[in-house]
């Protein structure tokens, strides 16, 4: 059997007041230390999931913004675009519209000339036959 003597008394004793030693100096701030890291990490897990919400906000933000810049570019390009082919068009109207009476200018400037050429090479005509006439009947007619 067991005996129960003044030796185990003073084990039990020193056992007590390692235990007490140990919790005091390593288990308490050991747990401690761990309890706080947890903290950390949890916070830490917490601040980066945040940031990440915050990154997917702001990024459907940016891709937002860049597609009505977009929308808003190509509005603008397509407004210009057409700009651009209407003063085309009214350029183009009223240089065959100048060029036009240009034409008309000259084919009247060349219809005047024509009709006075005919009118001199007529009145030549008249002129040379009468001459003509003249020298082969010898007499003025």
């Amino acid at each position: 059997m067991v005996d129960i003597n003044s030796t185990l008394l003073i084990q039990l004793a020193n056992f007590l007041v390692l235990l007490f030693a140990l919790n005091l100096i390593l288990i308490k701030p050991l747990l401690r230390i761990m309890r706080e890291r947890e903290l950390g990490i949890s916070t830490a897990f917490t601040d980066g999931k945040n940031a990440q919400e915050r990154m997917q906000r702001l990024l459907e933000q940016y891709n937002a913004s860049l597609a009505d810049a977009k929308q808003k570019a190509t509005a603008a390009y397509g407004a210009l675009y057409q700009q651009g082919l209407d003063s085309q068009r009214e350029l183009i109207y009223a240089e065959r519209t100048r060029a036009g009476e240009t034409l008309d200018k000259a084919r009247a400037e060349i219809a005047a000339a024509a009709a006075t050429a005919r009118t001199d090479l007529k009145q030549e005509a008249d002129r040379l036959s009468q001459d003509i006439t003249a020298k082969l009947l010898g007499r003025a007619v």
